[in-house]
């Protein structure tokens, strides 16, 4: 069967060069929503853990109590409030509605709009927020942003660091009102590429801890995930005969050829026989990608589709994480 390879090794050299970077692994929170970017939610949970980790960051309250026993710290980014949260984690405040929703005893972090305009509060509604918070029992712990642009080399980055500043300022002025301890974090993989002071912060490392750069950085990330197929069948595919629908492709001579046992229903982006797409071994897709299979030259009984997304994401015009997070939860995931 199909299978996805965790390489423990490169995951630890990409968290130890952050770490050297940062000046510390208790400063880093990795990112692990959405099966931690498709490599597996609880195989990488393990691993930070194992090197040292103690936060966490994901995208809904499931994928908090999935990995709850590997961090003392989880955020959840994308949660609606209910009324009936689980004490355990962390809550963005999205909106200061969410204020007046959340459960009484929770504990949260203040999302600051300082540019993205997608979620989060304005350092007008600060002020408002602390007394929301303080009047029903709930924590604010914490507060961060997001930066809209620093994968590019533009000023914006630069633009939203000074509006944090200012909203840093704002709120360690309300948080010692309230006699609370707070803690920031503003800079993602980008952001850690770029930042030569990280201040007082906390960091969020996302696509990094998997290896990939934004930049041409100094970090000298490794890629971590492999995905591998399995072989289904093999043939003589003889001169003037196609394969697959459509009959994309046709061969000029005899050759040997191989289905293998992954396909769009895993999620992989569908190759629709048109230019050249190459796996790991440097063979190329042969025809139309079925949905749970696809065909190349007969290379053994496994062969690598990809150990670096950006292959793929370059030839579908889109980014690695695009590639990696559509992968399917239930393709097996192996630490090696």
């Amino acid at each position: 069967m199909s299978e996805i390879l965790i390489n423990r090794a490169a995951y630890l050299h990409n968290l130890t060069q952050i770490s050297n970077k940062v000046g510390s692994k208790d400063r880093i929170i990795v990112i692990l929503k959405d099966n931690a970017y498709g490599h597996g939610a609880l195989q990488i949970a393990k691993l930070a853990s194992e090197f040292g980790i103690k936060f966490a960051c994901v995208r809904t309250m499931s994928e908090a109590q999935e990995i709850a026993e590997f961090f003392k710290n989880i955020l959840i980014l994308s949660h609606i409030p209910t009324g009936d949260e689980d004490l355990r984690f962390i809550y963005t405040i999205n909106d200061i509605s969410n204020l007046s929703v959340l459960k009484s005893g929770c504990k949260v972090h203040l999302g600051i709009d300082t540019l993205m305009h997608r979620n989060g509060l304005g350092e007008d509604e600060l002020e408002s927020a602390f007394e929301i918070a303080s009047q029903r029992n709930i924590e604010i712990c914490g507060a961060f942003t997001h930066f809209r642009s620093s994968d590019e080399t533009s000023a914006e980055y630069f633009v939203q660091r000074e509006n944090f500043a200012k909203a840093k300022a704002k709120i360690k002025a309300l948080g010692a009102k309230f006699g609370l301890n707070l803690t920031f974090h503003s800079n993602n993989s980008a952001g850690i590429e770029r930042a030569t002071d990280f201040d007082d912060e906390f960091v969020r490392a996302g696509i990094a801890q998997h290896g990939y750069e934004q930049f041409n950085s100094s970090l000298s990330l490794k890629p971590v995930m492999s995905l591998w197929a399995d072989l289904v069948s093999k043939r003589v595919l003889k001169a003037g005969q196609s394969v697959g629908y459509g009959a994309k492709f046709t061969a000029k001579e005899d050759i040997q050829i191989a289905t293998y046992d992954l396909g769009y229903g895993d999620g992989l982006l569908r190759y629709a026989g048109i230019g050249e797409l190459k796996l790991a071994n440097g063979n190329l897709l042969l025809g139309k990608m079925s949905m749970d299979s696809f065909s190349t030259k007969y290379a053994g009984d496994r062969v690598c589709v990809f150990d670096d997304a950006r292959v793929w994401a370059e030839f579908f015009g889109t980014i690695s994480y695009d590639v990696l997070v559509k992968l399917s939860p239930i393709i097996k995931r192996t630490i090696v």
